[in-house]
C-alpha cells in the first residue's frame, strides 16, 4: 500500500484526468414501462416554486428511496435509487423511475444519504447520492454524485462532485445556499481536497463547495470551515436549514468520538458572505452538550426562525436517565443570533406528557428526523422513528410518531405514532423489523400537507420495505396507506435494504 504522501500524488494526478472528461462516473438508469403513466404530465414548463424535491418540473414533489445493498449479480452491493413521482393524486408506484449503478467491479451502495436540490438552478432538483467502491493500489475510497432534473426526470448519468478515499472521509453531506447568493452550495465533512486541483487543507475540518454547479460537476470555487476541536475527528452528518431567519442557510455539524456519551456534540455555524461562522456547541437548558445521530432544521412555532431538532437515538451509554432512555429529541429554538436566548432547549421522548408508549432502553427515538407541517396549520411537525420499539412482546418491531409544532414549539400534545400493528397499515409485526429506520415528509400531491414515507431496510431479512401515508387536516393517517418493495420496482430484492436512505 503506497505511503499516504504518495497516494495524494498520485490520487491528485488521476483526478485531474478523470474530472477533466466532466463526467467520472457513469450511472446507468432503468426507467420502468409504467413510468409513461407518471411522464405524461412531465412535459410541463418547469414550476416557478423551484421545488428542492420536484425532479421533474411539474409542480409536485416526488421522492426518491435508496436500496444501497441492490445487487444484480446476486453478491456485489453496487446499489440503486427509485423515484416516485408526485401527483394531484400523491404518489403511485405507477409513476416511477428507477437508477442503477453500472459495473460489478464496485461495491459502491448507490443509493446512500439521498439528498435533493436544485444544483444548477435550471427549475428542476437533483438527486445526489454518496457513492463507495473499492479501488486497487490505494483502498476503499467515497464519491458524491448527482443525476440531474429535467423535463422527463432525472438523468441516466450522474456527474462526480467529490471523491475521497476511506480515511479522509469525514461522513456526510448537506445542499444549501450558506452564503447568500441564492444558489445551493454543498457542504462536506472533509477538508482534504481530492477532485484533482491539488489544493489541501489539513487545518480545515469540512469544505463549502459554492455552486453555481454545472452539469460536469465543476463548483465556481470553495473554501474550509475549522471548528477548532478534536471532536472534529468523527463526523456523524451535516443538516441546514435558517436558523437565524436572514434568508440564509445555516449548517448544524454532529460529531464526536466514540466511547463516551460526553464526547458527542453538535455545532451550529451560521452562514454568510464571508463563509461559514462558528457560533458553538449546542447545550441543552442544564448545560450540557447536545449530541445525537440525526437531525432537522424548521420553524416549529412560527417565529421566522429555524429551530434545530437533534435526535439523539443511542441510548448505550445514558440508557438509566431521562432524557435519554429509549433515546429523544433535543429542540434548541432558533433566534437572530443564532442559538434564542428568550426560549430554553428542550428534550422529549416518550417518558413526556402526551408521547404515546413509555420510554424503554434501546427503543431508537431520534432516529430518522423530519420536519413538515402534516396538517395544513402553518406550524411544522417532526416524524422520528423508533426502530428498536418493542410491540406486544415483539422484539424491535418499530413505530413511528408524529409530534405536533405549535406556537409554544413542540411538545407531546397531539401526538401520534404509527406502527405495523396500526389498524388500515399494510403488513405485520414481526421481530426485528426495525419500522421506522428512517423517515420523509412530502406534500406530494401539493395540498400544502405533507403525508409521511417510512422507510425499512431490515424488513423481511434485509430485503427493505417502504410505507407512505396520506395527510388530511387531522396529520398523518393510515387509510390508504400502502406498501412496496425493491420487487415492485423491478429490482433485485435480497438484501437490497430498501428505504434505507429517503430523499424528499
Amino acid at each position: 500500500m503506497p505511503s499516504r504522501s504518495r497516494r495524494r500524488t498520485f490520487l491528485s494526478r488521476r483526478r485531474r484526468l478523470v474530472l477533466a472528461t466532466g463526467v467520472a462516473l457513469v450511472a446507468g438508469a432503468l426507467v420502468i414501462p409504467a413510468v409513461n403513466a407518471a411522464t405524461e404530465a412531465t412535459t410541463a414548463t418547469p414550476s416557478s416554486k423551484r421545488l428542492h424535491d420536484d425532479f421533474n418540473g411539474d409542480g409536485y414533489p416526488d421522492v426518491a428511496i435508496g436500496a444501497p445493498g441492490t445487487a444484480p449479480d446476486g453478491e456485489t452491493q453496487v446499489g440503486a435509487a427509485s423515484v416516485l413521482y408526485g401527483s394531484s393524486s400523491g404518489l403511485s408506484t405507477s409513476r416511477k423511475q428507477v437508477l442503477n449503478w453500472p459495473g460489478d467491479e464496485y461495491n459502491g451502495r448507490y443509493g446512500t444519504r439521498l439528498q435533493s436540490a436544485d444544483l444548477d438552478g435550471d427549475g428542476y432538483a437533483d438527486l445526489l447520492s454518496s457513492v463507495g467502491w473499492y479501488m486497487m493500489d490505494i483502498g476503499h475510497g467515497y464519491a458524491l454524485v448527482v443525476n440531474w432534473g429535467g423535463p422527463k426526470g432525472l438523468s441516466a448519468t450522474a456527474t462526480t462532485l467529490t471523491w475521497a478515499p476511506q480515511e479522509e472521509w469525514q461522513g456526510g453531506f448537506t445542499v444549501a445556499d450558506v452564503d447568500g447568493d441564492k444558489r445551493p452550495d454543498v457542504v462536506t465533512g472533509s477538508a482534504d481536497d481530492w477532485n484533482g486541483d491539488t489544493v489541501e487543507n489539513d487545518n480545515g475540518d469540512g469544505t463549502v463547495w459554492h455552486g453555481p454547479f454545472t452539469r460536469t460537476g465543476q463548483p465556481a470555487k470553495k473554501d474550509y470551515f475549522a471548528l477548532a476541536s478534536d471532536r472534529a475527528t468523527s463526523f456523524h452528518s451535516l443538516t441546514s436549514g435558517d436558523v437565524t431567519g436572514d434568508g440564509v442557510a445555516d449548517v448544524v455539524v454532529r460529531l464526536g468520538r466514540n466511547g463516551s456519551p460526553d464526547s458527542r456534540a453538535a455545532a451550529l455555524l451560521t452562514g454568510g458572505s464571508g463563509g461559514l461562522t462558528l457560533k458553538g456547541w449546542l447545550r441543552d437548558a442544564q448545560g450540557h452538550m447536545i449530541g445525537g445521530e440525526d437531525a432537522a432544521i424548521g420553524d416549529l412555532n412560527k417565529d421566522g426562525y429555524g429551530d434545530i431538532v437533534v435526535g439523539r437515538s443511542d441510548d448505550m451509554y445514558d440508557s438509566a436517565e431521562p432524557p435519554f432512555r429509549g433515546g429523544g429529541l433535543a429542540v434548541v429554538y432558533g433566534g437572530p443570533n443564532g442559538v434564542s436566548t428568550t426560549r430554553k432547549p428542550v428534550w422529549i421522548n416518550q417518558d413526556t406528557a402526551g408521547v404515546p408508549g413509555s420510554a424503554e432502553q434501546g427503543d431508537g427515538m431520534g432516529s430518522g428526523v423530519s420536519v413538515a407541517d402534516t396538517n395544513g396549520d402553518g406550524y411544522l411537525d417532526v416524524t422520528t422513528g423508533l426502530p428498536g420499539e418493542d410491540l406486544d412482546g415483539i422484539v424491535d418491531a418499530g413505530s413511528v410518531l408524529v409530534l405536533r409544532g405549535s406556537a409554544k414549539g413542540l411538545n407531546g400534545t397531539g401526538s401520534k405514532a404509527f406502527s405495523q400493528n396500526t389498524s388500515g397499515v399494510p403488513g405485520t409485526a414481526e421481530k426485528g423489523d426495525r419500522f421506522g429506520a428512517e423517515t420523509a415528509l412530502v406534500d406530494a400531491d401539493g395540498d400544502r400537507k405533507a403525508g409521511l414515507i417510512v422507510g425499512d431496510p431490515a424488513e423481511n431479512a434485509d430485503n427493505g420495505s417502504v410505507w407512505v401515508f396520506s395527510a388530511t387536516t387531522g396529520g398523518i393517517t393510515s387509510a390508504g396507506s400502502f406498501s412496496f418493495g425493491s420487487a415492485t420496482m423491478g429490482l433485485p430484492a435480497t438484501g437490497a435494504r430498501f428505504g434505507a436512505s429517503l430523499a424528499d
